[in-house]
Protein backbone atom coordinates (compact mmCIF):
# COMPACT_ATOMS: atom_id res chain seq x y z
CA UNK A 1 0.00 0.00 0.00
CA UNK A 2 1.24 3.46 -0.76
CA UNK A 3 2.29 5.48 2.32
CA UNK A 4 1.12 9.49 2.12
CA UNK A 5 2.26 12.34 4.14
CA UNK A 6 0.21 15.00 4.28
CA UNK A 7 1.92 18.39 3.46
CA UNK A 8 1.72 21.08 6.07
CA UNK A 9 -0.43 19.12 8.51
CA UNK A 10 2.19 20.13 11.18
CA UNK A 11 1.92 23.78 10.13
CA UNK A 12 -1.73 23.55 10.23
CA UNK A 13 -2.02 21.70 13.70
CA UNK A 14 0.69 24.38 15.74
CA UNK A 15 -1.68 26.77 14.53
CA UNK A 16 -4.77 25.49 15.45
CA UNK A 17 -3.22 24.83 18.66
CA UNK A 18 -2.14 28.65 18.93
CA UNK A 19 -3.56 30.74 16.80
CA UNK A 20 -0.49 32.59 15.69
CA UNK A 21 1.13 32.90 12.42
CA UNK A 22 3.61 30.07 11.63
CA UNK A 23 6.06 28.69 9.45
CA UNK A 24 5.80 27.97 5.48
CA UNK A 25 6.96 25.20 3.99
CA UNK A 26 10.23 26.53 3.18
CA UNK A 27 10.65 27.55 7.14
CA UNK A 28 10.93 31.02 6.35
CA UNK A 29 8.51 33.54 8.16
CA UNK A 30 5.82 35.47 5.48
CA UNK A 31 2.58 37.30 6.32
CA UNK A 32 0.48 34.88 4.49
CA UNK A 33 -2.58 34.46 6.97
CA UNK A 34 -3.60 30.85 7.65
CA UNK A 35 -6.66 31.65 9.95
CA UNK A 36 -9.57 31.99 7.82
CA UNK A 37 -12.60 31.66 10.96
CA UNK A 38 -13.14 30.90 14.04
CA UNK A 39 -16.40 30.04 15.80
CA UNK A 40 -17.59 26.98 18.30
CA UNK A 41 -14.57 24.89 18.80
CA UNK A 42 -13.48 25.16 15.51
CA UNK A 43 -10.55 27.01 13.71
CA UNK A 44 -10.62 27.01 9.92
CA UNK A 45 -7.56 27.22 8.72
CA UNK A 46 -5.81 27.69 5.01
CA UNK A 47 -2.84 26.78 3.64
CA UNK A 48 -0.34 27.69 0.90
CA UNK A 49 0.54 25.31 -2.35
CA UNK A 50 3.58 25.03 -2.80
CA UNK A 51 5.05 23.91 -6.21
CA UNK A 52 1.80 24.38 -8.16
CA UNK A 53 3.72 26.90 -10.47
CA UNK A 54 6.17 24.61 -11.48
CA UNK A 55 3.39 22.22 -12.90
CA UNK A 56 2.95 21.89 -16.60
CA UNK A 57 -0.10 23.14 -17.77
CA UNK A 58 -1.67 19.50 -18.48
CA UNK A 59 -1.17 18.78 -15.36
CA UNK A 60 -3.11 22.06 -13.94
CA UNK A 61 -5.42 21.18 -16.14
CA UNK A 62 -5.88 17.43 -14.57
CA UNK A 63 -5.94 19.09 -11.23
CA UNK A 64 -9.01 21.42 -12.00
CA UNK A 65 -11.07 18.45 -13.41
CA UNK A 66 -10.45 16.15 -10.58
CA UNK A 67 -11.03 19.07 -7.89
CA UNK A 68 -14.46 19.65 -9.71
CA UNK A 69 -14.78 16.08 -9.83
CA UNK A 70 -14.40 16.27 -5.91
CA UNK A 71 -16.51 19.20 -5.18
CA UNK A 72 -19.41 17.70 -7.03
CA UNK A 73 -20.28 14.63 -4.51
CA UNK A 74 -20.36 17.17 -1.63
CA UNK A 75 -24.22 17.21 -1.20
CA UNK A 76 -23.97 12.60 -1.46
CA UNK A 77 -21.71 12.54 2.05
CA UNK A 78 -24.36 15.18 3.81
CA UNK A 79 -26.91 12.51 2.54
CA UNK A 80 -25.45 9.81 4.15
CA UNK A 81 -24.88 11.40 7.36
CA UNK A 82 -28.07 11.37 7.64
CA UNK A 83 -31.82 11.88 5.45
CA UNK A 84 -32.67 15.49 7.24
CA UNK A 85 -29.04 17.16 6.80
CA UNK A 86 -29.72 18.31 3.51
CA UNK A 87 -32.86 19.55 3.62
CA UNK A 88 -31.69 20.99 7.34
CA UNK A 89 -28.63 22.64 5.36
CA UNK A 90 -30.71 24.16 2.79
CA UNK A 91 -33.42 25.73 5.04
CA UNK A 92 -30.92 27.05 7.22
CA UNK A 93 -28.64 28.67 3.80
CA UNK A 94 -31.83 30.24 2.47
CA UNK A 95 -32.60 31.71 5.97
CA UNK A 96 -28.98 33.27 6.02
CA UNK A 97 -29.37 34.77 2.84
CA UNK A 98 -33.01 36.13 3.05
CA UNK A 99 -33.19 37.21 6.68
CA UNK A 100 -34.94 40.47 7.25
CA UNK A 101 -34.61 41.32 10.72
CA UNK A 102 -31.04 42.61 12.53
CA UNK A 103 -28.43 40.15 11.22
CA UNK A 104 -26.34 41.45 14.55
CA UNK A 105 -29.23 39.70 17.01
CA UNK A 106 -28.03 37.28 19.29
CA UNK A 107 -30.14 34.50 17.65
CA UNK A 108 -29.28 35.16 14.19
CA UNK A 109 -25.78 35.02 15.16
CA UNK A 110 -26.07 31.91 17.09
CA UNK A 111 -28.13 30.35 13.78
CA UNK A 112 -25.08 31.67 11.70
CA UNK A 113 -22.19 29.87 14.00
CA UNK A 114 -25.27 26.55 13.84
CA UNK A 115 -24.72 26.58 9.91
CA UNK A 116 -21.29 27.02 10.02
CA UNK A 117 -20.53 24.01 12.17
CA UNK A 118 -22.95 22.16 9.43
CA UNK A 119 -20.95 22.71 6.84
CA UNK A 120 -17.90 22.39 8.32
CA UNK A 121 -19.20 18.63 9.72
CA UNK A 122 -21.28 17.83 6.46
CA UNK A 123 -24.53 17.61 8.58
CA UNK A 124 -25.98 18.49 12.16
CA UNK A 125 -23.14 16.15 14.19
CA UNK A 126 -19.86 16.51 15.70
CA UNK A 127 -17.61 15.17 13.06
CA UNK A 128 -15.25 13.27 15.93
CA UNK A 129 -17.77 12.80 18.33
CA UNK A 130 -20.80 12.30 16.17
CA UNK A 131 -23.30 14.33 18.84
CA UNK A 132 -26.47 16.60 17.42
CA UNK A 133 -25.12 20.35 17.67
CA UNK A 134 -26.87 22.26 20.28
CA UNK A 135 -28.60 25.51 18.84
CA UNK A 136 -28.34 28.55 19.94
CA UNK A 137 -31.32 29.49 19.14
CA UNK A 138 -34.80 28.50 19.87
CA UNK A 139 -37.29 26.61 17.66
CA UNK A 140 -39.52 30.06 17.49
CA UNK A 141 -36.89 32.15 16.21
CA UNK A 142 -36.47 29.16 13.69
CA UNK A 143 -40.38 29.43 12.89
CA UNK A 144 -40.26 32.72 12.42
CA UNK A 145 -37.32 32.44 10.14
CA UNK A 146 -38.53 30.37 7.77
CA UNK A 147 -41.90 32.13 7.60
CA UNK A 148 -40.53 35.64 6.27
CA UNK A 149 -38.28 33.58 3.91
CA UNK A 150 -39.69 32.73 -0.18
CA UNK A 151 -41.25 29.57 0.50
CA UNK A 152 -40.29 28.23 -3.07
CA UNK A 153 -36.89 28.52 -2.15
CA UNK A 154 -36.84 25.87 1.03
CA UNK A 155 -36.48 21.90 0.19
CA UNK A 156 -40.63 21.54 0.77
CA UNK A 157 -41.19 17.99 -0.39
CA UNK A 158 -44.17 18.00 -3.38
CA UNK A 159 -47.64 18.72 -1.67
CA UNK A 160 -46.07 19.51 1.87
CA UNK A 161 -46.48 22.92 3.52
CA UNK A 162 -44.55 25.18 5.27
CA UNK A 163 -45.87 24.25 8.77
CA UNK A 164 -45.57 20.22 7.96
CA UNK A 165 -41.96 21.22 6.85
CA UNK A 166 -41.39 23.17 10.13
CA UNK A 167 -43.27 20.15 12.15
CA UNK A 168 -41.06 17.66 10.66
CA UNK A 169 -37.40 19.10 10.91
CA UNK A 170 -37.91 21.13 14.25
CA UNK A 171 -37.39 17.98 16.69
CA UNK A 172 -34.44 16.40 14.31
CA UNK A 173 -32.57 20.35 15.32
CA UNK A 174 -33.84 20.87 18.96
CA UNK A 175 -34.93 17.58 20.20
CA UNK A 176 -31.53 16.08 21.36
CA UNK A 177 -33.77 12.28 21.76
CA UNK A 178 -34.29 12.73 17.80
CA UNK A 179 -31.50 10.55 16.05
CA UNK A 180 -29.28 11.33 18.58
CA UNK A 181 -26.27 9.75 17.34
CA UNK A 182 -24.58 9.58 13.64
CA UNK A 183 -23.16 5.78 14.60
CA UNK A 184 -24.17 3.95 17.11
CA UNK A 185 -21.56 0.71 18.22
CA UNK A 186 -22.08 0.47 21.64
CA UNK A 187 -23.79 -2.96 21.30
CA UNK A 188 -26.44 -2.41 23.88
CA UNK A 189 -29.21 -2.30 21.05
CA UNK A 190 -29.89 -2.90 17.47
CA UNK A 191 -27.23 -0.87 15.88
CA UNK A 192 -28.70 0.19 12.68
CA UNK A 193 -31.84 1.14 13.97
CA UNK A 194 -30.09 3.56 17.20
CA UNK A 195 -27.86 5.05 14.66
CA UNK A 196 -29.19 7.96 12.44
CA UNK A 197 -27.40 7.27 9.34
CA UNK A 198 -28.55 6.94 6.06
CA UNK A 199 -26.91 3.82 4.73
CA UNK A 200 -30.35 1.62 6.28
CA UNK A 201 -34.17 3.03 5.83
CA UNK A 202 -38.18 1.72 6.20
CA UNK A 203 -37.21 0.54 9.82
CA UNK A 204 -34.49 -2.02 8.61
CA UNK A 205 -33.37 -4.35 11.87
CA UNK A 206 -29.75 -5.64 11.97
CA UNK A 207 -30.61 -8.82 11.71
CA UNK A 208 -32.54 -8.44 8.74
CA UNK A 209 -29.21 -6.95 7.44
CA UNK A 210 -26.72 -9.66 8.41
CA UNK A 211 -29.24 -11.81 7.22
CA UNK A 212 -29.55 -9.99 3.98
CA UNK A 213 -25.80 -10.11 2.85
CA UNK A 214 -25.07 -13.67 4.30
CA UNK A 215 -27.60 -15.08 1.97
CA UNK A 216 -26.01 -13.25 -1.18
CA UNK A 217 -22.85 -14.60 -0.47
CA UNK A 218 -24.29 -18.13 -0.31
CA UNK A 219 -22.03 -20.04 -3.60
CA UNK A 220 -20.21 -16.84 -4.60
CA UNK A 221 -16.41 -16.44 -5.00
CA UNK A 222 -14.64 -16.56 -1.63
CA UNK A 223 -10.96 -16.46 -2.76
CA UNK A 224 -11.61 -12.41 -4.19
CA UNK A 225 -14.67 -11.79 -2.87
CA UNK A 226 -16.42 -8.31 -3.53
CA UNK A 227 -17.12 -5.79 -0.72
CA UNK A 228 -20.48 -6.47 -0.97
CA UNK A 229 -22.92 -3.52 0.03
CA UNK A 230 -20.62 -1.36 0.20
CA UNK A 231 -21.91 1.31 -2.38
CA UNK A 232 -25.62 0.81 -1.84
CA UNK A 233 -28.36 1.74 0.47
CA UNK A 234 -30.74 -1.14 2.09
CA UNK A 235 -34.60 -0.44 2.09
CA UNK A 236 -37.81 -1.83 2.16
CA UNK A 237 -40.15 -1.75 -0.55
CA UNK A 238 -43.44 -3.74 -0.30
CA UNK A 239 -41.69 -5.25 2.93
CA UNK A 240 -39.19 -6.30 0.91
CA UNK A 241 -35.58 -5.93 1.71
CA UNK A 242 -33.77 -4.58 -1.89
CA UNK A 243 -30.63 -2.73 -2.82
CA UNK A 244 -30.66 0.81 -3.92
CA UNK A 245 -26.69 0.99 -5.93
CA UNK A 246 -25.53 4.44 -5.81
CA UNK A 247 -24.42 4.78 -9.93
CA UNK A 248 -25.26 6.84 -12.83
CA UNK A 249 -29.24 5.69 -13.16
CA UNK A 250 -29.53 4.39 -9.68
CA UNK A 251 -29.08 6.60 -6.42
CA UNK A 252 -27.60 9.46 -6.17
CA UNK A 253 -27.13 9.57 -9.53
CA UNK A 254 -27.31 13.49 -10.55
CA UNK A 255 -24.63 14.06 -8.47
CA UNK A 256 -22.37 11.08 -10.02
CA UNK A 257 -23.57 11.93 -13.79
CA UNK A 258 -21.29 15.31 -12.84
CA UNK A 259 -18.62 13.33 -11.06
CA UNK A 260 -18.52 11.25 -14.35
CA UNK A 261 -19.02 14.55 -16.68
CA UNK A 262 -15.37 15.90 -15.09
CA UNK A 263 -13.82 12.44 -14.81
CA UNK A 264 -14.26 12.47 -19.15
CA UNK A 265 -12.74 15.73 -19.40
CA UNK A 266 -9.68 14.62 -16.79
CA UNK A 267 -8.80 11.93 -19.08
CA UNK A 268 -6.80 13.75 -22.07
CA UNK A 269 -4.86 15.50 -19.25
CA UNK A 270 -3.65 12.28 -17.50
CA UNK A 271 0.15 11.85 -16.93
CA UNK A 272 0.19 8.61 -18.39
CA UNK A 273 -1.60 5.47 -19.61
CA UNK A 274 -1.63 4.32 -15.68
CA UNK A 275 -3.10 7.03 -14.76
CA UNK A 276 -5.96 7.25 -17.88
CA UNK A 277 -6.51 3.26 -16.94
CA UNK A 278 -7.46 4.29 -13.12
CA UNK A 279 -9.75 7.42 -14.52
CA UNK A 280 -11.35 5.28 -16.96
CA UNK A 281 -12.27 1.77 -14.84
CA UNK A 282 -13.49 4.62 -12.01
CA UNK A 283 -16.24 6.30 -14.72
CA UNK A 284 -16.98 2.51 -15.66
CA UNK A 285 -17.38 1.40 -11.84
CA UNK A 286 -19.60 4.91 -11.14
CA UNK A 287 -22.10 4.01 -14.60
CA UNK A 288 -22.47 0.07 -13.15
CA UNK A 289 -22.04 0.28 -9.75
CA UNK A 290 -20.29 -3.02 -10.49
CA UNK A 291 -17.95 -4.02 -7.15
CA UNK A 292 -15.29 -5.85 -9.30
CA UNK A 293 -15.00 -3.02 -11.39
CA UNK A 294 -14.11 -0.77 -8.19
CA UNK A 295 -11.93 -3.59 -7.37
CA UNK A 296 -9.93 -3.20 -10.80
CA UNK A 297 -9.91 0.27 -10.11
CA UNK A 298 -8.44 0.04 -6.59
CA UNK A 299 -5.53 -2.67 -7.95
CA UNK A 300 -4.57 -0.02 -10.67
CA UNK A 301 -4.59 2.94 -8.12
CA UNK A 302 -2.03 0.87 -6.09
CA UNK A 303 0.33 0.32 -8.70
CA UNK A 304 0.83 3.41 -10.11
CA UNK A 305 3.58 5.36 -8.51
CA UNK A 306 4.46 7.42 -11.17
CA UNK A 307 2.10 9.96 -11.75
CA UNK A 308 2.36 13.57 -9.48
CA UNK A 309 -0.81 14.20 -9.79
CA UNK A 310 -2.89 11.97 -7.79
CA UNK A 311 -6.88 11.65 -6.32
CA UNK A 312 -9.08 9.66 -4.78
CA UNK A 313 -13.31 10.00 -5.28
CA UNK A 314 -15.44 7.33 -4.14
CA UNK A 315 -16.95 5.09 -1.89
CA UNK A 316 -14.34 3.66 -0.05
CA UNK A 317 -14.23 3.63 3.95
CA UNK A 318 -17.04 2.52 6.18
CA UNK A 319 -16.67 4.20 9.51
CA UNK A 320 -20.01 5.97 8.87
CA UNK A 321 -21.65 2.03 9.03
CA UNK A 322 -21.87 0.70 12.46
CA UNK A 323 -21.52 -2.73 10.38
CA UNK A 324 -19.12 -1.43 8.78
CA UNK A 325 -19.94 -2.25 5.59
CA UNK A 326 -21.66 0.92 3.54
CA UNK A 327 -19.05 2.78 2.25
CA UNK A 328 -18.93 6.97 2.44
CA UNK A 329 -18.31 8.75 -0.50
CA UNK A 330 -14.99 10.85 -0.37
CA UNK A 331 -12.70 12.86 -2.68
CA UNK A 332 -8.82 14.40 -2.48
CA UNK A 333 -6.86 15.47 -5.02
CA UNK A 334 -2.97 15.90 -4.89
CA UNK A 335 0.36 16.53 -6.45
CA UNK A 336 3.69 15.32 -5.22
CA UNK A 337 5.97 17.62 -3.45
CA UNK A 338 9.10 16.99 -4.37
CA UNK A 339 11.51 18.62 -2.20
CA UNK A 340 9.67 17.21 0.90
CA UNK A 341 9.67 14.03 -0.95
CA UNK A 342 13.13 13.80 -1.35
CA UNK A 343 13.78 14.15 2.56
CA UNK A 344 11.40 11.19 3.31
CA UNK A 345 12.87 9.03 0.65
CA UNK A 346 16.64 9.42 2.69
CA UNK A 347 14.66 7.90 5.67
CA UNK A 348 13.09 5.50 3.44
CA UNK A 349 16.01 3.89 1.71
CA UNK A 350 17.62 3.55 4.71
CA UNK A 351 14.78 1.46 6.41
CA UNK A 352 17.16 -1.35 6.90
CA UNK A 353 19.40 1.13 9.34
CA UNK A 354 16.60 1.59 11.44
CA UNK A 355 15.30 -2.05 11.66
CA UNK A 356 19.43 -3.11 12.34
CA UNK A 357 19.20 -0.18 15.02
CA UNK A 358 15.73 -0.58 16.39
CA UNK A 359 15.34 -1.30 20.48
CA UNK A 360 13.51 -4.73 20.13
CA UNK A 361 14.71 -8.26 20.40
CA UNK A 362 16.52 -9.84 17.50
CA UNK A 363 14.00 -12.27 16.95
CA UNK A 364 12.01 -10.09 15.92
CA UNK A 365 14.33 -8.14 13.29
CA UNK A 366 13.94 -8.37 9.55
CA UNK A 367 16.79 -9.86 7.86
CA UNK A 368 16.01 -7.65 5.10
CA UNK A 369 13.27 -4.74 4.54
CA UNK A 370 11.41 -5.12 1.46
CA UNK A 371 8.72 -2.82 0.86
CA UNK A 372 8.98 0.41 2.17
CA UNK A 373 8.30 3.70 0.19
CA UNK A 374 7.07 7.25 1.23
CA UNK A 375 5.98 10.22 -0.47
CA UNK A 376 4.61 13.60 0.66
CA UNK A 377 1.98 15.43 -1.18
CA UNK A 378 0.64 18.72 -1.19
CA UNK A 379 -3.54 18.56 -0.86
CA UNK A 380 -5.05 20.69 -3.16
CA UNK A 381 -8.80 20.26 -3.18
CA UNK A 382 -10.51 18.46 -0.47
CA UNK A 383 -14.07 17.40 -1.24
CA UNK A 384 -15.63 15.38 1.74
CA UNK A 385 -13.71 12.98 3.85
CA UNK A 386 -14.78 10.22 6.14
CA UNK A 387 -12.83 10.80 9.38
CA UNK A 388 -12.96 8.94 12.85
CA UNK A 389 -10.75 8.88 15.94
CA UNK A 390 -9.21 5.76 16.94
Amino acid sequence: MRNTIVSLMTAMAITACTGQKVDNVAGTQDDFNYVVDQFADLQILRYQVPGFESLSLKQKQLLYHLSQAALMGRDIFFDQNCRYNLPIRRALETVYKEYKGDREDVQFKALETYLRRVWFASGIRHHYVEDKFVPGFTPEFFKSCLEQVNASNLPLREGQTLEQFIAEISPVIFDPAVLAKRTVQSGDQDLILASANNYYGGGITQKEVEDFYAAMKVGQDTISPISYGLNSRLVKENGKIVEKVWKVGGLYSAALEKIVGELQQAVPFAENDAQKAIIEKLIEYYQTGDLKAFDAYAILWVKDTASEVDFVNGFTETYGDPLGMKASWESTVNFINKEATKRTKIISDNAQWFEDHSPVDKRFKKEKVKGVSAKVITVSMLGAIAIRLH
